[in-house]
């Protein structure tokens, strides 16, 4: 399946001319993480300059940064977005555990009046998305509210371990339609995790993480197992 056959010309906004790189990279983001570029769609440089209208040095940035961001993969015959199996969605939880415990930890002790309203907004535009019925507007919903948790943990070097390993996942979570995402439970369970880190209880907003994590991974895994039960993903 071809890049341009995914997208009509409306799907593309006009760029700032001024800002042709980080344009572009957020809405092949955007796209990849949503789903509209589907898992394994090879990302060929001279087609994605002509869908976006510009020219090959900001297209080959773009793949670049998504490459290092773990979005994107390079092979000998090209680039490709990732397209996780069951072990590496495995192997990145275990990181993801370990690196999210240590953000809500440090978040929550950085906590202040301004970070706790920004994160009350963070579920307003989760409660948004579900009152849209708007699946990826909710995935993207909710990683923007955990991308938010790290930037208050105050740890840049945090923040880049955590963007290589969480795009792969909200990708996956968006692209497989077997992944029965109840909006509702993982909604609340940001208020309660919200909750814990706005009153300063580090140790509670850790077990809240660790349990949120523990439900999507469980998510996560029952997509392979649909898959081994009846390969065309039907039951």
């Amino acid at each position: 399946m071809s890049l341009a056959s995914l997208f009509s010309q409306s799907d593309i906004p006009a760029f700032d001319r001024n800002s042709l790189k980080a344009q572009s990279t957020e809405l092949l983001r955007s796209y990849i993480i949503g789903g509209r570029i589907p898992p394994g769609t090879r990302l060929v440089e001279r087609e994605v300059a002509h869908l976006l209208g510009i020219s090959r040095m900001p297209a080959r940035d773009a793949l670049m940064d998504l490459e290092h961001e773990g979005l994107v993969i390079s092979r000998p015959n090209g680039r490709y977005v990732i397209n996780p199996d069951e072990d590496a969605i495995r192997q990145l939880f275990e990181v993801r555990v370990a690196l999210e415990s240590l953000a809500v930890a440090q978040a929550t002790a950085h906590n202040t009046p301004e970070n706790c309203a920004a994160l009350q907004d963070s579920l307003e535009r989760m409660r948004a998305a579900i009152r849209r019925n708007d699946r990826d507007g909710y995935v993207l919903s909710d990683l923007a509210a955990h991308q938010l948790i790290w930037e208050q943990a105050r740890n840049p070097y945090l923040v880049k371990m955590l963007d290589s390993i969480l795009g792969p996942i909200f990708m996956f979570i968006s692209s497989h339609t077997g992944y029965q995402l109840d909006w509702n439970e993982t909604l609340q369970m940001h208020e309660e995790l919200t909750a814990h880190i706005c009153a300063g209880r580090a140790e509670a907003a850790v077990q809240s993480m660790a349990a949120q994590l523990a439900n999507s991974l469980r998510l996560s895994l029952e997509v392979f197992e649909q898959k081994r039960v009846s390969p065309d993903g039907h039951p």
